[in-house]
């Protein structure tokens, strides 16, 4: 019973996500601790491989219908691969409670950025300014993902449409970028993960169908305001919920 409300879940949450530029780890970590899993050996590195395939398999769609800018994504997710197993090294020795703690935060300030939307739009940058920054930023991401298993997709994509790209382009690119980010974090929790095979591979088929579904979906229609505004509110509720555990 517990390997298929697993599957739901990460069917639902990759649906959602892969539809915003995200593998949806912000959800789906927390989802599986409340589903039973230990929060550091199973939600985590499970929530993370879940990430990597959505982000990896939307990624793919999204390249192939022309939505992902590569010129802006390569110094960008290179700097996230290099990022992202630091900050999983780091967590490993980190107490399951510091990692709730910085898991709820992040949740809730993300989400309040990701509510300001298009708001964030500005000038477009240089070719030096779009390395500069891409390089900077995707550090940063890339020890986020690590260290407390988010993606980094929602914070992605409003980093790009700050740097000028189209929303729809900025989603497409976004899981291109954070998807390597997200293997590469797994590989290093998997040292500490325990999670039974017949919970893992059911949870990897769903997560690559739902991400082919709501990417295909995506390619044709852009979320609405609607949607962005019930995702601010599900990460902000998520992290409250979170942290008062926690603490």
């Amino acid at each position: 019973m517990q390997a298929f409300t697993v599957a739901l879940a990460v069917f639902a949450v990759s649906f959602v996500f892969s539809m915003m530029g995200a593998g949806g780890s912000q959800i789906l970590v927390p989802l599986l601790f409340w589903l039973g899993l230990d929060f550091k050996a199973g939600a985590i590195p499970l929530g993370l491989l879940a990430a990597a395939v959505t982000c990896f398999s939307a990624g793919w769609v999204y390249l192939r219908k022309g939505m992902v800018r590569l010129s802006t994504g390569w110094p960008f997710a290179l700097a996230v691969l290099l990022g992202s197993p630091v900050g999983a090294l780091l967590a490993r020795p980190t107490s399951s409670r510091t990692l709730m703690i910085a898991f709820a935060v992040v949740n809730i300030l993300v989400g309040f950025l990701v509510l300001r939307g298009r708001s964030l739009a500005g000038e477009g940058l240089s070719r030096r300014g779009e390395v500069t920054t891409g390089m900077v930023v995707g550090l940063g991401i890339g020890f986020m993902i690590g260290f407390i298993a988010r993606d980094g997709g929602p914070f992605t994509m409003a980093v790009l449409v700050l740097m000028g790209l189209d929303p729809r382009e900025a989603a497409g690119t976004a899981p291109f970028i954070v998807s390597a980010g997200c293997l590469v974090a797994f590989l290093v929790h998997a040292l500490d993960m325990s999670v039974d095979g017949a919970i893992l591979i059911p949870s990897v088929a769903a997560a690559l169908l739902a991400s082919q579904l709501g990417a295909r979906f995506m390619s044709r229609r852009l979320e609405s305001r609607t949607v962005r505004l019930l995702f601010t509110a599900v990460m902000v509720i998520v992290g409250a919920v979170i942290l008062a555990q926690a603490l």
